[in-house]
């Protein structure tokens, strides 16, 4: 690399214009914690239509290089972009080469790392030639001369050899008359308007090596202008030869980071950490970086593939080459960075789990959509802590932490605990101002954000002490699906008893059956059956409802697990009649007696139970008193061993009376 003269130090010093210390201190504070220092350069990458950015951190912590391979920065768009407090002017909405919506526009992100490190130093190249402009606001003059706007912070006169001004327009993009020679421009008649002057750079041959002493920036008086400042940012400016001509890129290292974030990254947290804030520093990190800048997301199998290609497509917008490539280098390991989302406990299917599945797609009042999101619910707590509530995004980029608008601290209860079992993310894409609507280092919208307050409406609704909108929808469905998860626990407890009772009663008379075959023989007479066959069956759960949900028997079930399958958006359980656990029938004699469960109040029917031989039939009167004193599987016991032992019913009137009567 051969070096192009400056001035005897190779050097030039840079001043800004006018601003306290005390201003630039405050405005380093801006950026907290460390990761949204680092965010805010990779945003930059992003901007510059990097595919790749590695970050590579150094021994013990020390330092961090950041490189990317995006479009570079020459000399003047170092000075006019990347080193000034403020933007300069107003960029297209959309990167140049890959059509990006830009996430920058604060311009005060070269104070990011500030308070984090001594020093930065920033070496960018462009490759072959572009074409940009720089602007005046003219006031009645005929004539002017740019070459010190090209020279300015570096005066490097070299780089001039590699200008060539192309031509005037006004701030209308009209074309103003006038005679160009070299870095001197003749109106055809006065101005005094802006305008733009074009220029083409052939930047190949340079690049830009900068240094951000931050030391002594902050140790100077708080009165100090900056304007008195001499060699607060050296720039110095190579040739550069051979393949590297070729080459565009941006490498920012951060030197002597500061101990106390070292000592953060060190940190080797909770063993068994289930929260990001138990675990390493390192990789606390990893999690909150791959949070807010614009990466791909991590999507966990459990997710359905409907969501899973909206996520990637729709809300990361993959195809689009939206998301940004971040590999990130610590000792041995590089591991490429990806955007962790809730990884549901179960696997979800879109259709049968919509009610806790939802796509956003949110309007504003000229019905365009502008942003786009999910939501995903579960029956369990979400883990790690961090993932529950919305993460608002702006062009791929977060927005403070999650959040459920302010309805964690209002609700209580079942709705409230609901809260902690759902996860989402929405993807603002348009109508939001970095600087109108997003509080500085992006912890936060202002609350007059017209966007924001629009996103809050559609999500949660317009009331602000209860909650309506899709976060109610999720809120209810998780709620009926806790109580009917709850109550089929208990349910296919209850009736796996029955089952067990019922084949452990199978076994017994068959045994006893061997040495006793009359055992067996009382269930092949005749009894009366003029009353319980009567009676109405007992539906499985009183009146066909188990929680809020129906109940409905039916014959081969499809797609059902564990002998049942519930539908959440409908309220509908279907119990699979041929599913052991539901079946009552016993083998006696080698011959199966299906038990029918009898509502024995409604033909004021007082026997236990009765058989019928011919169809094979066992009916039990469920609403016999000495049910309730015996529970349920002793009294099935009960009936079974009544038959079994031809016991006449019509005489156990006094052992009745003695099993249900209370003093």
């Amino acid at each position: 690399m051969e070096q192009v003269v400056l001035d005897q130090n190779n050097m030039k010093a840079l001043r800004f214009g006018g601003i306290s210390p005390d201003v630039l201190r405050e405005l380093s504070g801006v950026y907290q914690p460390f990761v949204k220092a680092v965010k805010e350069i990779i945003s930059n990458s992003y901007d510059a239509d990097a595919e790749v950015v590695e970050l590579e951190f150094g021994t013990d912590f020390e330092s961090l290089t950041i490189t990317d391979d995006g479009n570079g920065m020459g000399p003047i768009e170092f000075i006019r972009d990347y080193i000034r407090i403020g933007k300069s002017y107003r960029k297209s909405e959309l990167t140049a080469i890959k059509g990006r919506p830009r996430i920058g526009g604060k311009g005060i992100g070269f104070l990011a790392p500030a308070r984090y490190c001594e020093m930065i130093e920033v070496k960018t190249k462009k490759k072959a030639t572009y074409e940009d402009k720089v602007q005046f606001e003219l006031s009645g003059v005929k004539e002017i001369d740019v070459e010190h706007i090209f020279l300015y912070g570096h005066e490097n006169e070299a780089v001039l050899n590699c200008i060539e001004i192309k031509r005037v327009t006004d701030e209308y993009g009209n074309e103003v008359p006038t005679q160009i020679d070299g870095f001197k421009i003749k109106f055809e008649q006065l101005t005094y308007h802006k305008c733009d002057i074009w220029y083409v750079y052939d930047a190949s041959d340079f690049e830009l090596t900068a240094k951000i002493n931050f030391n002594k920036l902050f140790s100077l008086e708080p009165s100090k202008s900056l304007e008195q400042i001499d060699n607060f940012c050296e720039i110095t400016i190579e040739t550069v030869t051979g393949q590297k001509k070729h080459q565009s890129y941006t490498q920012i290292k951060l030197h002597n980071i500061k101990e106390f974030v070292r000592n953060d990254l060190k940190d080797e947290g909770k063993k068994g950490a289930r929260n990001v804030a138990s675990l390493s520093g390192f990789d606390q990190f990893e999690w909150n970086l791959s949070r807010i800048i614009p990466v791909n997301a991590k999507i966990h199998e459990n997710i359905p593939s409907e969501l899973r290609d909206y996520i990637r497509d729709e809300i990361d917008r993959a195809k689009d080459s939206i998301p940004i490539n971040i590999f990130i280098k610590n000792d041995e390991s590089k591991e490429a960075l990806e955007r962790r989302i809730i990884k549901p406990v179960t696997k979800l299917d879109f259709q049968h789990d919509k009610d806790i599945v939802k796509k956003l797609e949110l309007f504003d009042e000229n019905n365009k959509m502008f942003a786009k999101g999910f939501l995903v619910g579960q029956s369990s707590l979400i883990l790690p802590a961090e993932l529950r509530g919305i993460l608002i995004r702006v062009k791929g980029v977060a927005v403070g932490e999650p959040t459920f608008f302010g309805f964690d601290q209002i609700l209580s209860g079942s709705s409230k605990v609901a809260l902690t079992q759902i996860s989402g993310e929405i993807n603002i894409f348009t109508g939001i101002d970095a600087v109108e609507d997003i509080n500085p280092g992006r912890d936060g919208f202002y609350k007059e954000s017209k966007v924001y307050n629009l996103v809050k409406k559609q999500v949660v609704g317009e009331y602000p002490d209860r909650v309506t909108g899709v976060i109610k929808e999720l809120i209810d469905a998780i709620i009926a699906r806790s109580d009917i998860n709850a109550s089929l626990v208990n349910f296919q407890k209850k009736y796996q008893s029955y089952r067990d009772t019922i084949l452990e009663a199978s076994q017994v008379i068959a045994n006893l059956a061997i040495e006793n075959p009359e055992v067996e023989d009382a269930f092949y007479e005749s009894t009366d059956m003029s009353d319980l066959k009567l009676c109405p069956s007992v539906l499985p759960k009183a009146e066909g409802k188990l929680s809020s949900f129906s109940v409905y028997e039916v014959e081969d079930l499809e797609d059902g697990e564990n002998g049942y399958k519930v539908n959440y958006e409908t309220k509908e359980l279907f119990l699979d009649k041929n599913a052991d656990i539901w079946k009552r029938n016993i083998n006696i004699g080698r011959q199966n007696f299906d038990i029918e469960l009898k509502q024995g109040n409604k033909k004021n029917v007082k026997m236990f139970c009765q058989v019928n031989p011919t169809t094979r039939k066992i009916y039990i009167n469920w609403d016999h008193p000495i049910r309730t004193s015996m529970g349920d599987t002793q009294f099935i016991k009960h009936c079974l061993a009544t038959i079994a032992s031809n016991l006449p019913q019509d005489q156990l009137d006094t052992y009745v009376s003695l099993m249900t009567s209370k003093v």
